[in-house]
């Protein structure tokens, strides 16, 4: 069982559990999706935190899901964490949420809901044994991203810096103004920022800062 993961999923714990589950992951740099299993399945993935920022933050999901529909046959959307009703508590009208969900349902891509990262390896995992049970079905990348702004594309440097996705990207973008104050930014002046520990402020002054050693 082959599966391409796009490399800012290695932040997470799916690319693991299918690893554990026995599939031969592929780490790729993916335009469109975040999990290949055959030349017709993607996946695009989507914790409640990200689902809520490129909503309510952004606004790009549905672009998102657009080029993942061109480019596969069968895309499928992967809403992870907390419960079915994933817009109690938050800041957004169950009406609105159901409008959300109604607009993926008419762009006719599949939406499934799982709790944790281990369930979603589970599920991404038997839908690609079910996929490659076709030997000769390949698993295949193919399609590209639509042009992104400048907002999408500075958030979207951020985000490929291990520990900080798409949330943590944006919050970084508000505080500062610009990747590059982002990234000339003191240790303690980045830990300010929402959802930015020690840990992820040392990686960006590591990344920006470092000196630069080849590969051999």
């Amino acid at each position: 069982m082959k599966i391409i993961v796009d490399h800012r999923e290695m932040r997470c714990g799916v690319a693991e559990a299918l690893r554990k589950l026995g599939a031969d992951i592929e780490i790729a740099t993916m335009e469109v999706g975040d999990y290949v299993v055959s030349d017709r399945v993607a996946f695009e993935r989507k914790t409640v935190d990200d689902l809520f920022a490129t909503l309510l933050e952004r606004r790009e999901l549905f672009s998102q899901l657009a080029d993942l529909a061109r480019s596969y046959r069968l895309p499928i959307l992967i809403i992870e964490g907390e419960d079915p009703f994933f817009f109690s508590g938050r800041r957004m009208h169950p009406a609105a949420v159901q409008g959300f969900l109604n607009t993926i349902a008419l762009m006719r891509i599949p939406t499934l809901y799982t709790l944790n990262e281990a369930e979603t390896a589970q599920v991404i995992g038997m839908i690609a044994a079910k996929e490659q049970e076709d030997k000769n079905r390949h698993v295949n990348l193919h399609g590209k991203r639509s042009r992104l702004s400048q907002s999408e594309a500075k958030a979207y440097t951020l985000s490929s810096i291990p520990g900080v996705g798409p949330t943590v990207a944006g919050n970084l973008l508000r505080h500062f103004g610009s990747v590059e104050k982002v990234m000339t930014a003191p240790l303690e002046e980045l830990m300010k920022v929402e959802r930015v520990g020690a840990g992820i402020a040392e990686r960006i002054r590591e990344l920006a800062g470092g000196r630069y050693e080849p590969d051999r």
